[in-house]
């Protein structure tokens, strides 16, 4: 029991720390739309390995049936054995990726900076828009310079010690990222099969709605928040109608699944509040997808 309680309170201040990092890290609409599309693949990797376990026997498994286990320990080796296939990628590329001008005009090696810009602009280094980039690259470190007090390691740091300004938005951005992962979007993506066996759906169609439509909703959905929402409505509005659409959605969810016993009266069908529950996971999502699973990466860049 005290290696248990010391786990969860190892996981939640790691989360607590991760969050904090988050929010000092730059990131695109771009990067965070790559990332759904990867989480997509992997849904439906899970839900076609889990396809794999179905027994053979002629008999049609019913909504009631008790989950299948894993035939082999294949089932679990090829997940993770998928994944080391972009961070392999990632690696070998790593020895073919020019250093990134802005860090090397920071360390005054300006003639291999010059370089490594033109061959990414595939510009002559006497071309307009190269010299116009120069200057802005030269006055945005000069700024960071004033702002930080010299050039250093610790410099950010002390910077953040200091002014009250600073503390605030690394604070904001950290506090950020805290609820976006106190939105429950962890518990749905990790404990989603248990939560559909609670409002009464086992089986195969469990990992079918939990991993293939749950992956396609989502990517569909921040595909709509990156190309109409993020610029139209504005970050702070679209944070506001996510949480408080989501928490509805939550509080609904949790309702049900308190009073009505589904697990105690097995049936091949679902009933209308079971329908009505899927309904609201998914428009959980819905609310959560657009608004707070990509917006605090934006407002910390």
């Amino acid at each position: 029991m005290r290696q248990k309680s010391e786990r969860k309170l190892g996981d939640v201040l790691l989360r607590l720390c991760r969050d904090f990092c988050s929010a000092s890290v730059r990131c695109g609409p771009s990067l965070i739309q790559l990332t759904q599309i990867g989480g997509l693949v992997g849904f439906w990797i899970n839900y076609g390995l889990s396809e794999t376990g179905k027994n053979s026997s002629p008999n049609a498994r019913t909504l009631t049936d008790p989950p299948l286990k894993a035939p082999s320990h294949k089932q679990w080796i090829i997940p993770f054995a998928v994944q080391l296939i972009p961070g392999g990628l990632l690696l070998v590329g790593a020895f073919f990726i020019k250093e990134s001008p802005r860090w090397l005009f920071s360390k005054n090696r300006r003639e291999e900076a010059l370089k490594n810009l033109c061959w990414i602009r595939q510009l002559d280094t006497n071309d307009l828009y190269m010299v116009e980039e120069v200057a802005f690259i030269d006055a945005a470190l000069e700024s960071q310079r004033h702002s930080l007090g010299g050039d250093g390691f610790w410099r950010p740091f002390a910077a953040v010690r200091r002014s009250r300004a600073i503390q605030w938005r690394f604070i904001l951005g950290g506090l950020l990222f805290m609820w976006q992962n106190g939105s429950g979007i962890n518990a749905i993506n990790y404990y989603s099969p248990t939560v559909f066996k609670s409002i009464g759906i086992s089986g195969t169609n469990t990992s079918f709605l939990t991993t293939g439509i749950f992956g396609v909703v989502k990517t569909a959905l921040t595909f709509v928040w990156l190309f109409i929402l993020i610029d139209k409505f504005g970050r702070r509005r679209l944070l506001m109608v996510g949480g408080a659409g989501g928490s509805v959605c939550m509080w609904i969810l949790g309702a049900y699944i308190a009073t009505i016993k589904v697990g105690g009266t097995p049936s091949k069908t679902l009933s209308s509040g079971g329908i009505a529950a899927i309904f609201f996971f998914y428009l959980w999502t819905a609310f959560y997808t657009p608004t707070w699973n990509g917006t605090p990466w934006v407002l910390n860049a």
